[in-house]
């Protein structure tokens, strides 16, 4: 089975976000859909492993940026590939916060809805959460991002929590072995040889990890 076939399925890419007891949360997803109009619903799939998806439990809300083709790649790392339990993600970007007090991106994004949660349903690994959108705005006229452009465009990579990731496939004993980050999967363009001859100081382009986070595959 041809699983690239999936990056074909149309879709965006977001950030959703929350609060817990104070603190922003939040994470990348590829899932959002507009399920209803009146009233206006929304449904979004987060891994049952995402602390997002916990703290969206525990308050019942959440907020839906919708990232666009000027984010950075910093950003989409940050909250694609850290956890919020172990740090604030949104320190190192603009943002504000809704009606309700939940935040929500300045930068890279083109729209926010803020969503209360109606229901959810516990689907394998995920958790499908259907709200009813109480708040939105369109912040400004930005390209939305969308999942093609990330993987053709940004030559992004999947984070190993979202619903369309597939795992890297090992080289096989005829093939040039290549170094790979062990946080975001990202493959070393170069061989072996190259790889270490960069600088101490390289950094994965994708997750910003350091060279000591990449294995030999």
């Amino acid at each position: 089975m041809d699983l690239k076939a999936l990056y074909d399925l149309t879709s965006g890419l977001y950030v959703v976000s929350a609060k817990d007891e104070g603190r922003d949360v939040g994470c990348v997803v590829n899932t959002v859909l507009q399920t209803t109009a009146s009233p206006l619903t929304i449904s979004v799939c987060i891994n049952k492993d995402n602390y997002t998806n916990t703290c969206i439990k525990k308050s019942g809300e959440f907020v839906i940026s919708v990232l666009s083709q000027t984010v950075k790649n910093t950003l989409i790392s940050t909250f694609g590939f850290k956890s919020s339990k172990d740090c604030n993600k949104f320190d190192d970007f603009k943002h504000a916060y809704t009606n309700a007090g939940n935040p929500y991106l300045l930068e890279g994004t083109s729209a926010y809805l803020q969503a209360k949660v109606i229901q959810s349903l516990d689907i394998f690994t995920h958790t499908i959460f259907i709200a009813e959108v109480n708040e939105a705005e369109k912040l400004n006229t930005e390209a939305v991002l969308t999942y093609a452009y990330y993987h053709q465009v940004i030559k992004g990579t999947t984070p190993p929590k979202a619903s369309a990731y597939q795992q890297t496939p090992k080289a096989e004993n005829n093939q040039e072995e290549k170094y790979v980050c062990c946080i975001c999967g990202y493959t070393y363009p170069g061989s072996p040889a190259d790889f270490n001859a960069e600088a101490a100081d390289y950094k994965c382009p994708v997750c910003g990890v350091g060279k000591d986070r990449f294995r030999r595959e």
